[in-house]
């Protein structure tokens, strides 16, 4: 077998990019804020919404994030759970911003209630420059926040409009931002970084303002008729609403222009 030499520069060229620092096209601050539930006091609902949102989210390519976030009710032991946006690397960050993360969870029981989140990414360690350095070429970083919050007879309904519109709820510990440089490094395939490429973040870690993100209605009602798709969705739920439509092709087309919502506003929801 030959050996091409233009093969032969073509990899030595890859190489030698391994490790090298670059100027790449964006530059400011990455902030995940969890926009609700707050530490308020709720009426017992059958779904609760827990909403986060990605600001400056083109920035979130090269980070590769994850949220992660766990609930427990002190008022009693057993009732609790827990949840990862794992696959946030499919997410279009550039079709809207701020890019709004949410989730749907059953079963939750009167009392007082903790949550516990973490936003994790990955970054580039900048004293890795080829194979010969010592540790890995990419870390992997977490902030950690936590919130308590009230499931009670008598206390509020859940609004996530009304919520985030009143900035005496809400608290600076709600958020956590990055520094993200403008700078990348290629990084070996094995990463599994996008375009095997990696951000530098810079020190120290900004000031959060979680305070300054609004769920209008627009967004609101998508989150909402997401989750209505979902429940009545004969392939994937066991107990559907006696409301939902028995056509299963206008099921579909529902589903469909659900899909078409979340993605006009920026988001990506789950059900659980």
């Amino acid at each position: 077998m030959h050996f091409k030499p233009w093969a032969a520069w073509s990899l030595l060229a890859s190489l030698a990019s391994l490790g090298a620092v670059v100027d790449a096209a964006d530059s400011g601050t990455l902030e995940v804020d969890l926009l609700f539930p707050r530490n308020e006091t709720y009426a017992p609902t059958e779904w609760m919404p827990y909403v986060f949102a990605v600001r400056n989210a083109k920035l979130a390519k090269y980070l590769v994030p994850e949220i992660k976030y766990s609930a427990w009710n002190q008022s009693e032991g057993g009732n609790s759970f827990r949840f990862t946006h794992d696959n946030l690397q499919w997410a279009n960050w550039s079709s809207q911003d701020p890019y709004f993360v949410y989730h749907f969870h059953s079963g939750l029981h009167e009392g007082s209630w903790r949550l516990d989140w973490e936003t994790w990414y990955a970054n580039c360690n900048e004293d890795w420059s080829d194979f010969s350095s010592v540790g890995d070429p990419v870390n992997h970083n977490r902030t950690s926040r936590s919130i308590t919050f009230t499931i009670q007879e008598g206390g509020q309904a859940v609004d996530v409009v009304a919520a985030t519109a009143n900035d005496k709820t809400c608290s600076q510990e709600n958020g956590a931002a990055i520094n993200v440089t403008g700078k990348t490094k290629s990084v070996p395939a094995k990463e599994e970084m996008p375009d095997n490429t990696c951000a530098v973040v810079g020190s120290p870690e900004p000031t959060a303002t979680p305070c300054q993100v609004k769920v209008d209605s627009a967004v609101a009602a998508s989150m909402t008729a997401s989750l209505r798709a979902k429940l009545c969705d004969p392939l994937t739920s066991t107990n559907r609403p006696a409301d939902c439509p028995e056509d299963n092709a206008a099921q579909r087309l529902a589903v469909a222009g659900v899909a078409c919502l979340a993605a006009a506003v920026g988001m990506i929801g789950f059900l659980a």
